[in-house]
């Protein structure tokens, strides 16, 4: 457990958590900002998702991905890092959802303060990327409050629905 501050907390993903996930995960906002998650979200895709993140948590030998949740236990989103570079590589690509009625309160930001600088001392990384979708200004108000800098627009980045989409990519580097 990695506390936020008196009202968040995260912690690794347990099997308990699936049933938070679909729960928070039917929602078309967060499907139309992210690229990975499903629509609508299923009971099969949280077991499979955790099976991955009990995965990657073997292959690092620590938590990739952890659960936001609020003072009383309950998974309200997630955040992790997606490792698509490899274990040993010096950057690695940032994500993160957040439950309906918990953004707007600055949650966001806080976690992905705490994440970062996790990414950095304990990954030994170098660079954190998060490519954001145009439409979601959002998640560059919470990037840009912790010193990522858009550094521009990749076409054509990512397909999403069997269409090419454009990205914004947000990127923080460590500094000496």
């Amino acid at each position: 457990m990695i506390a936020i501050d008196s009202s968040v907390y995260i912690s690794e993903l347990t099997k308990g958590d699936d049933s938070a996930m679909v729960k928070w995960l039917n929602d078309e906002v967060i499907y139309q900002n992210t690229l990975r998650i499903p629509f609508p979200y299923k009971i099969e895709h949280a077991r499979d998702f955790l099976h991955y993140v009990r995965l990657m948590r073997k292959e690092h030998t620590q938590p990739t991905e952890w659960a936001i949740r609020n003072y009383t236990g309950e998974m309200i989103g997630c955040v992790g890092f997606s490792r698509i570079y490899g274990k040993y590589s010096h950057k690695d690509e940032l994500g993160y959802w957040l439950a309906a009625p918990y953004r707007g309160q600055g949650i966001m930001t806080r976690v992905v303060a705490v994440v970062a600088d996790w990414g950095f001392q304990h990954f030994g990384l170098w660079r954190l990327e998060a490519p954001i979708f145009p439409h979601n200004p959002a998640s560059g108000k919470v990037l840009e409050k912790n010193g990522f800098i858009a550094e521009g627009t990749l076409h054509n980045y990512v397909m999403k629905e069997n269409r090419p989409m454009d990205v914004i990519m947000y990127a923080k580097t460590k500094r000496l």
